[in-house]
């Protein structure tokens, strides 16, 4: 049986022709049937199944859920064709498992496309499945880290990026990266990526965001063994994603994946508190410079009064510029916390990094500035901290506190 090779059941001679017209056009051979008995004994040896019109006996929806109820058949995909564009009709299609529904009478172009996407998805969705490792550890030791700083530009992204990449070479397909930077997310960029769907893409799937074999679709595999969901492609699709998706989104990806780390940007809104409520560790990444620790210190007590995160927070300060701008000791007088880690400096090695789509760790291995991310990633994987090269922090304010202050 050819590889691409659609089982169409179909009791309509015209629109089977048609189908298979289309299909053949592009490389695929539409084998018909019109028994729905022989498409549970056929279904397995295709790439995918289309359900139209079915007169007598179950219907098409009936059909549909009987497959999905087959587990031998749960790698197959399910196109099904409504005979109207009554909403409801649609609606029970998804509900019986359908993995797409399209409307009658359909353009040739939208068939062709539906079909590729469709096609593409599963593809995608049985290369990011996880790897069963035997004596894993269960849920339990799964976790989700967000990076977040309430300022833009000072290397959040950069963090998230090189972590994600350090933890999946260590843990090939046990590793997602979601970037919810949602009008200016860069991570693609930082992976030279150029993703065919993104949460833009995602959004419009109500389905997806709460089971994960779906949700992984959506997601791009990055060549350290990392699955990626990248921002929308334009900002203004920022606005279909609420609260109420960001949280069944963590929820699935931390059912699909052992660890789970999100670029949360720098806005605080609902969507960033759902975030720190739903994370096992916040890194928030610190720019030794007073603008932006006073906004810091801001953030850290609004959170104080909404959101518990003290017990899960960790800070890395990220060296922007050659020279030593505030010292380690003042800003954690300033934040009357310890300093996690330090990221060197280098004139170099980020911009080249960023430039050409190759993460630090990736390609300058050997730098300080690698060494120090892949010090991060462990601890975010769940091992001990290091200790803080400052020493113990001072929980009072010293100087630099009182500069905030009068801020």
């Amino acid at each position: 049986m050819p590889s691409s090779a659609i089982l169409l059941l179909e009791q309509d001679p015209a629109t089977a022709e048609i189908v298979r017209s289309v299909l053949g056009r592009v490389g695929y051979q539409v084998n018909l049937t019109e028994d729905p008995e022989e498409v549970f004994r056929r279904a397995g040896d295709h790439v995918l199944v289309i359900i139209d019109a079915v007169r007598g006996g179950r219907t098409p929806v009936e059909i549909c859920g009987e497959i999905r109820g087959t587990p031998a058949l749960a790698a197959v995909p399910v196109l099904c064709v409504a005979q109207t564009e009554d909403v409801e009709e649609r609606v029970r299609f998804l509900e019986a498992g359908a993995d797409d529904v399209m409307v009658k009478p359909f353009d040739a172009r939208e068939l062709e496309a539906r079909v590729e996407a469709l096609l593409l998805r599963f593809h995608r969705s049985r290369d990011l499945a996880p790897a069963v490792v035997p004596g894993a550890a269960g849920p339990t030791s799964r976790r989700v880290v967000v990076f977040f700083s309430p300022k833009g530009g000072v290397g959040t992204t950069t963090l998230a990026v090189n972590t994600a990449v350090a933890l999946a070479e260590r843990r090939p397909d046990r590793v997602a990266l979601i970037d919810l930077d949602l009008q200016w997310g860069q991570v693609a960029t930082h992976l030279n990526l150029r993703p065919s769907q993104t949460i833009g893409d995602l959004a419009r799937d109500e389905q997806a965001f709460s089971e994960p074999e779906l949700m992984r679709t959506y997601m791009q595999r990055h060549e350290a063994g990392l699955a990626v969901l990248c921002a929308p492609q334009r900002p203004d699709q920022a606005q279909l994603v609420g609260a109420t998706q960001v949280a069944a989104m963590i929820e699935s990806a931390r059912r699909a994946f052992e660890i789970v780390v999100v670029d949360g940007g720098s806005t605080l809104d609902e969507r960033s508190l759902t975030l720190f409520e739903l994370a096992d560790a916040v890194i928030f990444t610190v720019y030794p410079e007073i603008g932006a620790l006073k906004a810091l210190h801001s953030l850290l007590e609004t959170l104080s009064d909404s959101v518990a995160t003290g017990s899960k927070t960790s800070f890395v300060v990220n060296h922007l510029f050659a020279r030593e701008m505030l010292k380690v000791r003042d800003i954690e007088n300033t934040l009357a916390a310890r300093i996690s880690l330090e990221i060197p400096y280098d004139p170099v090695v980020y911009l080249k990094a960023v430039n050409e789509g190759i993460p630090v760790v990736r390609g300058a291995p050997r730098s300080g500035p690698a060494e120090r991310l892949h010090r991060l990633a462990t601890i975010v994987g769940g091992e001990p901290a290091v200790e803080s090269a400052a020493g113990d922090a001072a929980h009072g304010r010293g100087r630099l506190g009182g500069i905030l202050k009068r801020g």
